[in-house]
């Protein structure tokens, strides 16, 4: 498996202002969550940026169940799961992000991210490029997608 520091992305180009707890470097937009939000998705988007994840993760699949078509739950799921090794459903969490949403970088890089470490490589190279090429001055994407290019199969 790819050895890459910093490997989730938490941004999700509307994650903002978080101190995290580890040693990573997290990328943070200045968008501010959509008004008019659910109790429990506030609850939760609260605990995600404290780093609360499993109190989040119970959160988040409450807001989903009142509002699922909400692309942005299923993004933070996706970076719950990862950050609990979950890689299965980090996968299954972020392709739904995806399909809801707009195309957002970080959620292709996490995409990719999950995929290889669930051993499927070839098949993280093709959200890892999407990644690049919706932000081809992120270095932390250019990166993975060298590793993961330059890697052997």
């Amino acid at each position: 498996m790819l050895e890459v520091d910093s490997k989730i992305d938490f941004s999700d180009d509307d994650f903002k202002n978080t101190k995290p707890d580890s040693k990573r470097k997290i990328n943070e937009a200045e968008v501010d969550p959509p008004i008019g939000l659910e109790p429990n998705f506030k609850r939760a988007e609260e605990l995600f940026k404290k780093r609360q994840f499993i109190s989040a993760e119970k959160w988040f699949i409450e807001a989903a169940k009142a509002d699922p078509k909400n692309d942005t739950i299923y993004a933070r799921l996706g970076v719950i799961y990862i950050e609990q090794k979950n890689y299965k459903d980090a996968v299954e969490a972020l392709e739904e992000a995806l399909k809801l949403g707009k195309g957002v970088a970080s959620r292709y890089f996490n995409l990719s991210y999950a995929q290889n470490a669930l051993g499927k490589r070839k098949e993280a190279l093709v959200p890892a490029k999407r990644a690049v090429r919706l932000d081809p001055k992120n270095e932390k994407y250019k990166k993975w997608l060298d590793e993961l290019k330059f890697s052997s199969f």
